[in-house]
């Protein structure tokens, strides 16, 4: 494929290319590969349920046992988060 661009930029390229001792079609790859991710990075999105997960694996937050929040629920609202709402209302 040949792609038809500005001598000027052509040469820049190459200069650029030759600086980081690589190819001009791997400068160009790394290129945009850092745009993509640039724009990603930029992209809001919501975490997901694997995104939580996956932080809290790495944060050594992660249980060896599988837990099931939603059936301790009620046991946790009524201690747990009792005990968070008097901290909160003695600062």
């Amino acid at each position: 494929m040949t792609i038809d661009i500005p001598e000027d930029v052509a040469l820049q390229l190459e200069k650029l290319a030759k600086r980081n001792d690589i190819e001009v079609g791997d400068l160009l790859r790394e290129l945009l590969e850092r745009d993509e991710a640039e724009r990603a990075a930029k992209q809001k999105r919501r975490a997901t349920g694997a995104d939580f997960a996956r932080n809290a694996k790495a944060a050594g937050l992660a249980s060896p046992e599988p837990v099931d929040t939603s059936e301790r629920s009620r046991e946790i609202l009524n201690t747990e988060f009792a005990d968070y709402l008097k901290r909160r209302a003695s600062r």
